[in-house]
């Protein structure tokens, strides 16, 4: 008697062997695309503290404005609108929109300052 395997278990231990390594690929993918993910985000959160901060170094003055940027090589429309809540304190609304034909909504944010 010969020993050995049969066709049907290399059979059987290559089909879970492909059902691992395509598990495993799919798993990596995901892992790739949430680290892109983070890394967007990262910077898009970097990109807006630094339009922030700008802008409340800025004189502040009553109105709307916006400006085009660059997010991700890509340009984008920077609305905000600065309002005078009490004699000393400015809030600013900001809105970062795609430059679409129909323009998408990126991010929204608030942010206020007392004048000294």
């Amino acid at each position: 008697m010969k020993s050995g395997f049969t066709l049907v278990e290399v059979m059987l231990a290559n089909t879970i062997l492909v059902m691992l390594v395509a598990g495993f690929a799919n798993v990596t993918e995901k892992t790739l695309e949430q680290m892109q993910l983070r890394e967007q985000k990262t910077a898009l959160a970097s990109q807006l503290d630094n339009w922030t901060l700008s802008k409340l170094n800025a004189t502040l003055i009553s109105g709307s404005y916006q400006e085009i940027v660059t997010l991700s090589g890509e340009n984008a429309e920077l609305h905000w609108q600065v309002s005078l809540v009490e004699p000393t304190l400015n809030t600013i609304f900001f809105q970062l929109k795609s430059s679409d034909a129909v323009p998408k909504i990126l991010a929204e944010w608030r942010t206020a300052q007392r004048k000294p």
